[in-house]
């Protein structure tokens, strides 16, 4: 059954636009974030094809079930086992008006001729330049800032193919100023208001992070990933569109009672780890200092008996 008739039109007619032979090249992202781009252009013209998405890790996302409830098929339907879409040669029938199709139309059109070359192709690196282009219509600020810029920037560092830390990983000075530039932005933008709950929470991470790039810089890999996780999740019940009421009750309480706390606890032993090098740190410098302190005075002694 066929809840939301605009909402299949439009996804059917993207595809036959976008990718009628089904080829590998137009995939899961593409599709999900190409379809966010055309709900919010269409909102403009006062046609609402009511995508069910929220803001998650990589952007806006569908909610599946919802998905499936509006159109009548999942989304497995139209992104098959290979990661590519499904073949749409033509698009199926419908009853929706004729000037409210053609204005569909034509805004598929020029949404999926901003990504391509003049010979019909689509440009390379696409992705990227769409995911941009989702991000420029982020809620906040910090997305932009922390997922576009900051892990990138981390990411650079990682093995090209496995994509892992390298073992032998240091941080040139540059790179740590670098570092502390982006959690300098990141902090500057953070939406306090809307997210006070995890406020607190997010200092204690910035402040252990700065702590973690002088004692064990390689653990700034997964501290880093693990907050993004849990910011996602807090954004994914505030920052919605078309969802059932229950579902994001259920992600709040989830995120409330299991979520958060396990992150907080996670966070709060891993931070006195990091203090106790730090101030085992601070004392070795002290000691340090007290011995060149001696060794100063003896100095100055045994010139003065040598001048005498």
């Amino acid at each position: 059954m066929v809840n939301n008739p605009l909402l299949k039109y439009s996804i059917e007619r993207l595809l036959h636009e976008a990718n009628p032979e089904g080829d590998t090249f137009f995939g899961a992202t593409a599709f999900n974030k190409m379809i966010f781009l055309l709900h919010k252009q269409l909102l403009e013209t006062d046609i609402d094809i009511k995508l069910p998405y929220y803001w998650y890790l990589q952007g806006s996302l569908i909610e599946e079930h919802q998905f499936e409830e509006d159109v009548g098929h999942p989304r497995q339907y139209y992104i098959t086992s290979d990661h590519s879409s499904r073949r749409m040669m033509t698009v199926p029938r419908t009853s929706i008006p004729d000037d409210i199709q053609q204005v569909i139309n034509r805004h598929i059109h020029i949404l999926v001729e901003n990504y391509k070359q003049p010979n019909g192709r689509f440009v390379h690196g696409y992705l990227d330049r769409l995911l941009d282009d989702v991000y420029a219509k982020a809620p906040y600020e910090f997305q932009r800032v922390f997922n576009r810029k900051f892990i990138p920037f981390l990411d650079s560092f990682r093995t090209p193919v496995r994509r892992q830390v390298p073992a032998s990983l240091s941080f040139a000075d540059e790179d740590l100023e670098k570092i502390e530039e982006f959690l300098d932005n990141s902090h500057k933008v953070f939406p306090q208001e809307d997210m006070e709950q995890i406020y607190e929470t997010y200092l204690e991470w910035d402040d252990t992070v700065r702590i973690t790039i002088e004692f064990d810089e390689k653990r700034i890999f997964p501290m880093t990933e693990n907050f993004w996780k849990i910011f996602c999740k807090n954004l994914r019940v505030h920052k919605n569109e078309n969802l059932s009421l229950g579902l994001i009750q259920r992600w709040n309480s989830h995120f409330n009672e299991e979520i958060f706390p396990k992150y907080q606890i996670d966070l709060e032993k891993l931070r006195k780890s990091l203090l106790k090098k730090w101030k085992r740190g601070q004392k070795e410098d002290a000691e340090i200092d007290a011995l060149v302190k001696k060794m100063n005075l003896i100095s100055r002694d045994h010139l003065g008996q040598s001048g005498t």
